[in-house]
């Protein structure tokens, strides 16, 4: 059956109420941190590179709940060892279709427990986990690879899985997961929640805003490059993985207004794939678009098999 694209657009949440953005002023030991690196990278350029990449792959905090509740309450907790590294999960619901939750950087994975009371009571199994270095995982850093290498180990410890449901940096690790570490998995529905479609773009965009100098970024690419297996920038990109992986419906999810993930990653996703539809929301940012009833219910509608009665 051919696929068919939908595409539905959310009314404006309050826009004339959300506060104006402030110019960002940067803390000033940040212009110190760009200062060393302009000189350390033309100097030292591979020092300089392996430096850049520690931070590029070190998570600043970890997330953790200021107060639990019922869903955190009830979840059964599970251990997976992932290489030399223990990764926490986290489970509800006995149903036999299991929807496996992926969290972005710096995140965890009960942030998206918002998901777990709708789908638990549409019958399915729902699990989450924190990646390596997030939640309470161990490792202190992590990349696209590594993170992915979790996403598939999770995979293989929970069985088949109907759905996954993806939000920002663990859309870009699950797509990697699909399509570069093990193409044999099948998922039937992919949700991708405010995804970067580019990784080239957030490794340039990182690297500006250290400010290294191209010596540097070149021995940068040359570390990333070896890390990914030999792929290329665009080989590592969701645009161009996606159509790797086995996956049936995919479902984007973006704000037309994300400041850290631009709505154009979720346009190119959309107008690249047939199997691709679209859901845009207004004014709920990178983050509380999750917490959003409508996308809420239209994630979950979209993984049970009810597009019609989302997109209608």
């Amino acid at each position: 059956m051919t696929a068919t694209k939908h595409y539905r657009e959310i009314p404006a949440f309050q826009l004339e109420t959300l506060p104006e953005r402030k110019p960002h002023r940067y803390p000033f030991y940040l212009v110190l941190v760009k200062w060393a690196f302009a000189i350390l990278g033309n100097i030292f350029p591979k020092t300089a590179a392996k430096l850049a990449f520690r931070i590029f792959t070190t998570p600043r905090l970890r997330a953790v709940h200021k107060k639990t509740d019922d869903l955190i309450e009830r979840a059964r907790i599970f251990e997976i060892l992932y290489g030399k590294t223990i990764l926490k999960g986290y489970e509800w619901g006995r149903g036999e279709r299991t929807v496996l939750l992926v969290h972005g950087w710096e995140s965890r994975g009960t942030a998206m427990r918002s998901f777990v009371p709708g789908l638990v009571q549409a019958g399915f199994r729902v699990v989450a986990f924190d990646g390596p270095a997030h939640g309470n995982s161990g490792g202190k850093q992590t990349n696209l690879p590594d993170f992915a290498g979790a996403v598939r180990a999770v995979l293989n410890q929970v069985g088949p899985v109907q759905a996954i449901i993806t939000h920002s940096f663990g859309g870009s690790t699950t797509v990697f997961a699909l399509a570069h570490l093990d193409n044999t998995i099948e998922v039937g529905k992919l949700v991708l929640i405010a995804v970067p479609a580019s990784t080239r773009k957030v490794v340039n965009d990182f690297t500006r805003f250290l400010g290294l100098p191209s010596r540097a970024v070149a021995e940068l690419k040359k570390i990333f490059h070896k890390k990914v297996g030999g792929l290329s920038f665009e080989e590592t990109d969701l645009l161009q993985s996606l159509g790797k992986a086995r996956v049936g419906e995919v479902l984007v999810v973006h704000d037309k207004f994300d400041p850290s993930v631009p709505f154009d990653s979720a346009e190119a996703i959309f107008e690249k794939y047939d199997h691709a539809s679209l859901l845009v929301t207004q004014g709920h940012g990178h983050y509380f678009l999750m917490k959003h009833r409508e996308v809420i219910n239209g994630v979950i509608k979209f993984v049970n098999g009810e597009e019609e009665a989302l997109f209608s």
